[in-house]
């Protein structure tokens, strides 16, 4: 899953990330795996992984073959959330955000590459992560679990139903989820080159 993620603590703090694969990033912060943030590390070592909240605020589904285009989607809805919820000022995060998600420069792809040969993988390399990744009962506790809420009205702006996230608004209109996101973040239609305003008949706007 790729998209934006909130941790809160005890405390009512929030953490604000992006990652393209928000399910391992999780499983890393649970067993204290990542060096960043001397804050959201504070926190961990404070209370433990396992009292905070994980949540799915916003996925975001990407373009195929534009690696650099779906990047600066990402920084720029990490910012957004990180503004919006103040957790730069008073929650987790330590900068306004933006910075991940970076592609490998050439130089640094050999490094690593260099770095690894010889190096033989463990035996159970990515097993726990495929099993995390792909069960149906994750995907459909994904699915349906309440990230950020959406609001459906129509072209008169009569407000006509919410739902827990973009893609159970996607499934009752029968859509794909990006034709959802489109509308929600203003997209722009290639042919027309017009903002994208509603789908089949309906706007959506995110539950403020």
């Amino acid at each position: 899953m790729v998209g934006i993620y909130k941790i809160t603590n005890p405390e009512g703090k929030s953490y604000i990330g992006l990652s393209r694969e928000i399910e391992t990033r999780w499983n890393s912060y649970k067993h204290m795996q990542f060096q960043s943030n001397t804050l959201l590390k504070e926190s961990f070592n404070r209370y433990g992984p396992t009292n905070h909240i994980f949540e799915v605020i916003e996925e975001i589904p990407l373009e195929e073959n534009t690696y650099g285009k779906n990047t600066a989607v990402l920084r720029k809805r990490e910012r957004y959330w990180i503004s919006k919820l103040d957790t730069f000022n008073n929650g987790l995060n330590q900068n306004g955000g933006g910075s991940g998600c970076n592609a490998h420069t050439l130089e640094s792809k050999q490094k690593i590459s260099e770095s690894l040969k010889g190096k033989p993988k463990p035996s159970d390399f990515g097993a726990k992560r495929k099993k995390w990744q792909h069960t149906e009962e994750f995907k459909e506790k994904v699915k349906n679990s309440p990230r950020c809420p959406v609001l459906m009205y129509d072209l008169e702006d009569n407000l006509i139903q919410e739902f827990p996230n973009q893609q159970l608004a996607a499934d009752y209109l029968g859509v794909k989820k990006q034709a959802i996101w489109n509308v929600l973040n203003g997209y722009l239609n290639k042919k027309s080159g017009n903002k994208i305003t509603h789908v089949r008949g309906f706007k959506f706007f995110y539950k403020v």
